[in-house]
This record gives structure tokens, C-alpha cells and sequence, in this order.
């Protein structure tokens, strides 16, 4: 018997691939296994028992990956398809099934973490190295979180026993999947109501989360187990690459920035091989072109939006076949310091000045703050100043308080342009004196933050009709970190999917590291 099976796979890297063969050898079946773009095939020519068989043993064993989509039987296989190279390419990634986890448990009895894990009871930091580098652990504390993020690490959990995992998450099983697939991404988790109130584990209601991705970690996370301990804290001191950050949205994962076991990689529509993604992302002109390049849309004309937090080049701009990108709309890189945006907002008009000083009275409590971090450009300057007005931390915390928000539709937040020397700038002034008034009406900041997301993707929903009059294009591209919020991705999302093509990266990072 004859069976095609086609695996919808997100990714060209074959590391998925091997593992399939692994497992045709292990259950010695007629089989083999070929890899295309955009998905895996197994061609099975053995009994109908022993193929039924083969599936199941698939089912019991084979990892799930964030690459992977639907899979089913195909009644027949175009053979003139060119398979993919193999480049000898090798990914830092570790293909243990869940039977290789249980043997490097079984086999490895006698490694000793005893002095690790005493330093940890005792509230200290512990130094693991791992596969991918060194690493702080520590028990989740929010004095040592602080004081690591004072130095700008970003601290995540490790989780060592995930039967404890819903006690502290709320989680859904996208996020079960995403975080047992073989790449062992980080996945942002939300806390269970109260589990966080001490601020222990993050100064959000989230925290990016991570299992055991390779062999010391893995025992380690087995030891901690055995003494009780569920959950860690850690801060890389050193990596080799740094951990993948995922998300999903409808039916798709979305990779929002990092490499390990993504690259390196080789790039079969660009015809090369790219090291890491800061070499994907240079070589191809930005993070907008890249997106356009892997999608095959250079010669179409399309709009892109890219808006991240942390670049100083968000925008939405315009592809015109033979004549490249226009930027049509600039997000723009202000002066990061309060003083100067509440003397640039008082020159809106007469009535602005009054209401800087009144709001400066009413919430004077708000403006002694230490103002940190000053070389900061883009969308993360500017809710970084709305946080500041606001009397919250940073745009993290502002993100945090518009998901913390239980409402069906918010408050209309000005979204409008300003033209310098012919380019139009979103004008950020408007932005922030509008959140001020309706501040001073008593708003809560949670509404005030989820209606900035909901008046944005407004803004863009106006913007793109605007131009489609003109241009008449059917695609749009959605890059940069900011789509990783789930908020703006929905509702953009929502306005543009009925009347175009909406494209967002499936392999490759929705934006560089930062």
C-alpha cells in the first residue's frame, strides 16, 4: 500500500526532517521522508497495518514545532516539485523526543546540583551553564528582579515542572503547545489573579516563560523538582543566541524576534545563508524589505506597516514595483524628556497650556518621578512619556494596563498628522494631550491605554483606505514588535482582512533584537 502524507511546515530549516527519519528507522517501515517549501512529505510503501501502526507511533512520540500546521493524506503528489537542498546546515536546537528526555533523566543519576540548588533556597543567585551560555537563577524575588532590570536584563521564568503550571497561569492550550514544542520558545504567560502580587515574578501581569531546552537544564529542572522548587527566575549573562520569543494569532505562530533554532539558516528564494537575524534583516535593507523579499511581493505594489516599540524607523510605507519603498507616513523620533513635550503640546493652541497646568496640579505627584532611560526613539519614547504623565513605568507597564482593560470599545485618542518639510509625521503631541484631558476627567489608565491601541489601529484602517483610492494595491505586510500585541493585531487585523491580503511573517522574526 502507497500512502502520501503531507506536513505543513512553516520553514525550510530540515531539522524536523531528521527527526521524521529517525523515527521511519526506528519502526523499520518502507518509508522515506522529503522536504519542500512550505511543507514535509512522507511517502509510506508498506502493509496498511504497518502504516496505521507508524502513524500512531508518530502520535506517541513526535514533538510538535512552531512550524507545524495541519497535516493529511494527499491522494496523489506532483513529483516534478524540486525538493529542498540539503546545506548541511546544522541548527542549535536539540531534537529530543519525549523518550530521549526520560533517558537523559534515567541515565544521568549521578550529577550533583546539590550546592546550586542550597544557594537558591537561600535567596542567593546561582550561575548554571548551559547549552546556550550562562545563566543567573534565582528564586522569584522582586528585589533581585529589580536590581537586574536596573541594568536593563530582562528577566524570565523557568519553569521546571509544568504540571504546576496552571496554579500560577492562566494558560490555553496554544500556549501548552507553543512552549512544548521542540524549539522551547519563550512564551508570554499571564498570571492567575493574586499569583503576582507581591511583583515577585514580574512588575506586569505577564512574564516570558521557557522549558528545559537541552541536557543540563533538563536534569537540572529535575533536580529542583525533586526539592520542590516549580518555578525560576533567570537573566542570561551570556548567550550564544537568544531564545525565540512566540506568539500565535486565528491559526498562525508568530515569531516576534530571536534565533535560536532558527538560524543559522539558509534562505532558498534569496539563495544564501544568513548567520544570524541582524545579518537576514542588514543584507536585505530593513526589516520591511526583508518581509517583502521572503513573501515574493518586491514587484507588487503593497503597503507595509512597520511598527515597533524599539526601532527609530517605524513607519507605513509604500512599495511601488521599479521605484522601491516611499515612506508615506513617519512615526516620529522625538526628544525624550517631559519638559520639552509638555512645552511642545502647550504650542498646540490656547487652551493646551491651561491644561498642562492644571493637569500638572491635579496630578503633581506624577512629575517627581526620576525620568530614566533618555536615549530612547519611536513608539517606545512615546509611551514611555504617556507612562511618565500617567504615573506608570514604562510602555510595558502601559501595554500591561490596556489588557488589563475589561471593556468591549474604548474612547477616541487623537491620531493625527503634522507635516515637516513635506513628510507626515504621526503627531505625537495630540496623542498624549488627549490621553491628559480625558485624565483629567477621571479616565482610568487602563481604559486611557486600551483605547490608544484601538484608536491606532483606527488611524490605520483611515491611513490605508486613504490610500488604496490612489494606489489600488491588495496587500498589506505587518512588521515589527508591536503586532506581538495581540490588541492592535486583532483589531488591525479586523479592519484589513476583508478588503486585502494581509501578510504577516511566518518565518522569519516579526522584527530584529533589540
Amino acid at each position: 500500500m502507497k500512502l502520501f502524507y503531507k506536513i505543513e511546515f512553516n520553514c525550510t530549516n530540515l531539522y524536523y526532517k531528521y527527526i521524521l527519519e529517525n523515527l521511519i528507522k526506528e519502526y523499520d517501515i518502507s518509508a522515506s521522508v522529503r522536504q519542500y517549501i512550505g511543507f514535509i512529505l512522507i511517502t509510506c510503501n508498506d502493509s496498511e497495518e504497518k502504516i496505521e501502526g507508524f502513524f500512531g507511533y508518530l502520535g506517541k512520540t513526535l514533538p510538535l514545532s512552531i512550524f507545524l500546521k495541519n497535516s493529511y493524506v494527499i491522494d496523489e503528489f506532483d513529483e516534478s516539485l524540486e525538493e529542498i537542498e540539503d546545506k548541511n546546515i546544522l541548527q542549535n536546537v536539540l531534537t529530543f523526543t519525549n523518550d530521549d528526555i526520560k533517558n537523559i533523566i534515567n541515565e544521568n543519576t549521578n550529577i550533583n546540583f546539590s550546592n546550586d540548588i542550597k544557594r537558591i533556597k537561600e535567596g542567593k543567585i546561582s550561575k548554571i551553564e548551559t547549552h546556550n551560555g550562562l545563566k543567573n537563577i534565582f528564586l522569584p524575588s522582586k528585589v533581585l528582579r529589580e536590581e537586574f532590570e536596573s541594568k536593563n536584563n530582562e528577566v524570565k521564568l523557568f519553569i521546571c515542572n509544568i504540571n504546576k503550571l496552571s496554579q500560577l497561569f492562566s494558560l490555553s492550550q496554544r500556549d501548552l503547545q507553543l512552549l512544548c514544542s521542540i524549539e522551547r520558545p519563550l512564551v508570554k504567560l499571564k498570571f492567575n489573579i493574586l499569583e503576582n502580587k507581591e511583583k515577585e515574578y514580574s512588575k506586569t501581569n505577564f512574564i516570558y516563560a521557557k522549558l528545559p531546552d537541552d541536557k543540563e537544564t533538563i536534569l537540572f529542572a529535575n533536580a529542583l523538582q525533586k526539592e520542590g522548587i516549580d518555578y525560576l527566575l533567570y537573566v542570561k549573562e551570556e548567550s550564544l543566541q537568544d531564545g525565540l520569543k512566540v506568539t500565535y494569532f486565528n491559526n498562525e505562530n508568530i515569531i516576534i524576534c530571536g534565533e535560536k533554532s532558527l538560524f543559522p539558516k539558509y534562505d532558498y528564494t534569496l539563495n544564501k545563508k544568513y548567520n544570524n537575524s541582524k545579518d537576514f534583516f542588514d543584507d536585505n535593507g530593513g526589516v520591511i524589505k526583508a518581509t517583502l523579499a521572503t513573501n515574493n511581493k518586491r514587484i507588487k505594489p503593497s503597503v507595509s506597516i512597520y511598527f515597533s516599540y524599539n526601532s527609530d524607523n517605524s513607519s507605513i510605507s509604500l512599495n511601488i514595483p521599479g521605484k522601491g519603498l516611499k515612506n508615506i507616513i513617519v512615526i516620529p523620533n522625538i526628544i525624550y524628556d517631559v519638559n520639552n513635550a509638555m512645552e511642545e503640546i502647550s504650542l498646540i493652541d490656547e487652551n493646551t497650556a491651561r491644561l498642562i497646568t492644571n493637569y500638572k496640579n491635579k496630578f503633581s505627584q506624577n512629575f517627581t518621578k526620576e525620568f530614566k532611560n533618555k536615549d530612547l526613539n519611536g513608539f517606545e519614547a512615546i509611551l514611555n512619556l504617556t507612562s511618565y504623565v500617567l504615573g506608570l513605568e514604562d510602555y510595558l507597564d502601559f501595554e500591561n494596563a490596556a489588557f488589563n482593560c475589561n471593556v468591549k470599545s474604548g474612547i477616541q485618542i487623537d491620531m493625527k498628522l503634522i507635516k515637516i518639510d513635506g513628510m507626515n509625521y504621526l503627531d505625537y503631541r495630540r496623542v498624549i494631550q488627549s490621553i491628559m484631558s480625558y485624565k483629567m476627567a477621571d479616565v482610568s489608565n487602563e481604559i486611557l491605554a486600551y483605547s490608544f491601541y484601538e484608536s491606532l489601529s483606527e488611524f490605520l484602517s483611515n491611513q490605508i483606505s486613504a490610500l488604496n483610492k490612489e494606489f489600488n494595491f491588495k496587500d498589506i505586510i505587518l512588521c515589527g514588535n508591536m503586532f506581538s500585541n495581540s490588541l492592535l493585531l486583532e483589531k488591525a487585523n479586523k479592519s484589513f482582512s476583508k478588503t486585502f491580503n494581509v501578510i504577516i511573517p511566518k518565518e522569519y522574526p516579526l522584527d530584529m533584537e533589540f
